[in-house]
């Protein structure tokens, strides 16, 4: 099944398409109001602008998920591609709450591989649907600014809560013979190394 991205209409994209109306109208518009040749440089930078604008839509456009028997590829829209097995997902979850709501996001850690999907992408609830086929996918509320990648990082990255304890222990055991007097400032400096 293939799922593609399509431009979603938001405050973001109506902003593109009035930067575009608005490269039309001073190219054109430049005609009646400058010099020639002026005209001509006006609309060759608001000829260059738009063509920018309409290649990164094109580019976004291009992006898409294709799955298959074995798992699923996603082409990005700067041309990279990602492909992920069924069996080694990790983890699989879709945003219900936080900042990136009605994102999905896969993770792979065998190849620490990490993939989000935002909403824009089509029927994204069937996509939903065929990973659950494979692997369970997680309802993630998430705090208001935490992002997918400190959710993985959390999840999948050990706390230093030991470590650190025995950092306290041995500072602490440092401190106690410094004010006792008992060692010098060079084994207090190794201790605390």
């Amino acid at each position: 099944m293939i799922y593609r991205y399509k431009v979603p209409l938001n405050g973001e994209s109506i902003k593109v398409y009035l930067i575009l109306a608005v490269c039309a109208v001073l190219g054109i518009g430049s005609f009646f109001v400058l010099p020639t040749i002026g005209a001509i440089i006006v609309l060759a930078i608001c000829g260059f602008v738009a063509y920018q604008i309409l290649k990164a839509m094109a580019k976004a456009g291009s992006a898409r998920i294709t799955t298959y028997t074995d798992g699923f590829s996603v082409r990005m829209a700067d041309g990279t591609k990602l492909e992920f097995e069924w069996d080694k997902i990790s983890y699989a979850g879709f945003v219900v709450e936080g900042i990136q709501k009605g994102y999905m996001f896969v993770y792979e850690e065998c190849i620490d591989k990490f993939v989000q999907l935002p909403p824009a992408f089509e029927n994204l609830a069937g996509f939903r649907e065929e990973i659950e086929e494979h692997h369970a996918v997680e309802d993630c509320v998430m705090k208001p600014s935490e992002t997918i990648k400190e959710r993985i990082k959390s999840i999948f990255v050990p706390e230093s809560g030991d470590d650190s304890e025995a950092d306290a222990e041995k500072t602490a055991e440092v401190e106690d013979q410094t004010e006792s007097g008992t060692t010098d400032e060079s084994e207090v400096a190794e201790d605390t190394k």
